[in-house]
């Protein structure tokens, strides 16, 4: 008998929180407008989420937000999303990129993290490694942060230098795969370093990365996914402890 029939599909509500979204409208390439923010985090109820961490990009000339208003940003999808009698518990961080604006925001006190033991998530440019990336880890750890990478499976650089990868994994940090790659969403070396990294035990959390549409079209495509059921089964992941 085939997987497909032996086993039910991919229960989300195992996974729990999603600590991976874009649902903020208007402040990146995310959802445009309330009512987008709203439809999909529906979708995301039905699925059986029941909690979001919202991540708007904080990106150096591309999205130069001021994590200082992503409270009252927050409270606004709160307010909508009550009205429109939709039940998600949400919490506000920022998808920080290390970049060349990063250890200014870093100084002035203004990155975002989340829960009760300052979760930052980070990610890295799909092109290449970050300047210095062992001395800002330090130093974020030492202020106590606790990092979390966003997707690594998209870092393709990072199959290769295994000895990076190692470090990152040693250092404490926490990897975030998103779902979409194990549907092929981006590409098959995407799909197969996602696959790798499972395989090795890199993987602590699962996100979404939902922004629109195709992205929740996606995530219910990977109800069916063969992997990530049996991510979920092996117990790893982390996501239920925000």
């Amino acid at each position: 008998m085939s997987w497909f029939f032996s086993r039910t599909k991919v229960d989300f509500a195992d996974i729990h929180t999603d600590i991976h979204s874009h649902m903020i409208p208007g402040i990146d390439d995310g959802s445009d407008n309330m009512q987008e923010t709203i439809t999909l985090i529906k979708g995301m109820s039905d699925l059986g989420y029941k909690k979001m961490i919202l991540t708007p990009h904080v990106r150096y000339g591309s999205f130069d937000n001021d994590t200082r208003q992503f409270d009252s940003r927050l409270e606004e999808v709160k307010i909508a999303l009550k009205e429109a009698g939709v039940d998600m518990q949400l919490e506000v961080g920022a998808e920080q990129t290390i970049d060349e604006g990063f250890m200014e925001h870093f100084e002035r006190g203004e990155l975002k993290s989340f829960g009760k033991k300052k979760y930052l998530l980070i990610e890295f440019s799909f092109y290449s490694l970050p300047m210095n990336i062992k001395d800002i880890i330090f130093q974020l750890q030492r202020e106590g942060y606790r990092l979390i990478l966003a997707h690594p499976e998209r870092y393709l650089y990072l199959r290769t230098d295994t000895a990076m990868l190692e470090y990152l994994r040693d250092s404490g940090m926490l990897f975030q795969l998103n779902i979409l790659s194990l549907v092929g969403f981006y590409n098959k070396a995407v799909e197969q370093f996602a696959k790798y990294l499972i395989k090795n035990d890199y993987i602590d959390l699962v996100g979404t990365d939902l922004h629109h549409q195709k992205h929740l079209d996606g995530i219910i495509k990977a109800q069916t996914n063969k992997t990530l059921y049996k991510l979920i089964e092996s117990g790893r992941l982390m996501n239920n402890m925000f």
